[in-house]
């Protein structure tokens, strides 16, 4: 018999596994001050099975009456090309992925929201201003020329 995954238990920690803590840390009070920080989320799942034709021929062989012509099919042994050692399976997958967005400040005065500032965008948006700026320059050199 196959192992069948227990989709409700898998459901039901996914559905755990969401929430508003996902996104929204615990808030942290200093001097009157209160801190919420926030996340970015993104999250993605897939899953997927199959099975070889043996097996899906013998999955609704169960359903039916065999004809002759299957019936001698099984008294050949299950091994080789096209038989039993062609096999099946399934799988799933999930994956999450956060980033600091930011964090809404409660003061007297109100709420704010202060965005997290990214170093690592910073950076790699100086590259690729860079970049273009040298092919710019390039480019722009090699027109002069002819």
């Amino acid at each position: 018999m196959r192992h069948v995954p227990d989709l409700s238990r898998i459901s039901e920690a996914v559905a755990e596994s969401f929430g508003v803590r996902e996104v929204y840390g615990e808030p942290i009070e200093r001097d009157g001050v209160l801190v919420i920080p926030a996340a970015r989320v993104w999250s993605s799942g897939g899953a997927g099975a199959g099975a070889s034709e043996h097996d899906a021929e013998a999955a609704s062989d169960v359903l039916e009456e065999p004809s002759a012509e299957v019936a001698a099919d099984r008294s050949e042994p299950d091994v080789g090309p096209g038989r039993g050692s062609d096999g099946g399976g399934g799988g799933l997958g999930f994956g999450r992925q956060a980033e600091p967005a930011g964090a809404f400040v409660v003061e007297g005065q109100g709420v704010r929201w202060v965005p997290a500032v990214s170093v690592n965008r910073i950076v790699l948006g100086g590259q690729v201003a860079f970049v273009l700026a040298a092919a710019l320059v390039g480019w722009a050199m090699a027109r002069r020329r002819r």
